[in-house]
C-alpha cells in the first residue's frame, strides 16, 4: 500500500505575500509540515503542489519532493482543493508508475499538525473502512445562530464551560482520503470518518495575528520540553 501526503502550497496568498514560507519560529511555515509528514510512520512519500520556484526550492531543503509544478489553472483564488489534489495524485502516479492507495491533504498553514494525528487519521481510515477521514477539534462555548434577523442560542441553559455539550468544526489540518474514491470534484466521498486534533494542532495561518498566535505557542511547547 502506498501512502501519499500532498502538501498544496500555491504563490498566491493574498492576507501574508508568500505565506506558505513565511518564517514562524524560526522556520518557514511549510517546513513544519513538511516535517510531520516525513517524520509520521504511514507516510511513504511528502509530495508538495505548487506553482511558485521559491516555495518549491525551500520545500525541497526540508526533504519533500516536488516532482512537478502545478498548473497554471489550478493556481488561481477561486480554483478549489479537490482539483488540485487530484491533479497531484494524477501527476505522482504518472510520474512512478505505481499506484497511490491513500492520500493525504495537508495543509501548510498547520505548524502544530502531529506526526501521530496523521497516522491516527491514515489507521482510522484503513480499520474504519471509511472513504476518508477529516480533523476536528474540540469546543465548548455559548454559540447563537442567526435566523430571520434574529439570534437564538445553541444550547439550552446557560452553563459553565465543562458542562456544555462539544461541537466539533473541521481544521482542515489533514484529511485522508482512499484513492479510489477521489474524483477532480470530490475527495472525500460519503462515508468519512473522524479524528479529534489538539487546541494547537488546529491553528491555522491566515492573518498576522494568526502568525503572532503560533509563534507564541510553539513558544511555550518548547519551554515545556513538548516540541
Amino acid at each position: 500500500m502506498q501512502t501519499i501526503a500532498v502538501i498544496p502550497a500555491r504563490g498566491g496568498s493574498k492576507g501574508i505575500p508568500l505565506k506558505n514560507i513565511r518564517e514562524v519560529a524560526g522556520k518557514p511555515l511549510i517546513g513544519w509540515v513538511i516535517e510531520a509528514c516525513l517524520r509520521a510512520n504511514s507516510v511513504d512519500r511528502t509530495i508538495i503542489s505548487t506553482d511558485h520556484e521559491g516555495i518549491a526550492r525551500v520545500a525541497r531543503d526540508f526533504g519533500a519532493e516536488v516532482p512537478f509544478m502545478r498548473p497554471e489553472e489550478l493556481a488561481g483564488d477561486l480554483v478549489t482543493l479537490d482539483p488540485v489534489i487530484y491533479h497531484a495524485v494524477s501527476a505522482t502516479e504518472f510520474e512512478s508508475g505505481r499506484p497511490v492507495d491513500v492520500v493525504l491533504t495537508v495543509q501548510p498553514t498547520c505548524p502544530l499538525l502531529r506526526p501521530d494525528t496523521i497516522d491516527r487519521a491514515v489507521a482510522t481510515l484503513i480499520s474504519g473502512g471509511y472513504d476518508s477521514v477529516i480533523m476536528l477539534k474540540e469546543i465548548r462555548h455559548l454559540y447563537w445562530r442567526r435566523i430571520d434577523g434574529s439570534f437564538e442560542p445553541l444550547f439550552e441553559k446557560r452553563a459553565n464551560r465543562q458542562e456544555l455539550e462539544p461541537l466539533y468544526p473541521e481544521t482542515g489540518a489533514v484529511f485522508a482520503s482512499r484513492r479510489s474514491i477521489m474524483t477532480p470534484e470530490n475527495r472525500l466521498g460519503t462515508n468519512i470518518g473522524h479524528v479529534i486534533g489538539s487546541e494547537e494542532e488546529a491553528i491555522d495561518i491566515d492573518t498576522e495575528i494568526d502568525l503572532r498566535l503560533a509563534e507564541l505557542v510553539i513558544e511555550k511547547l518548547r519551554e515545556e520540553g513538548r516540541l
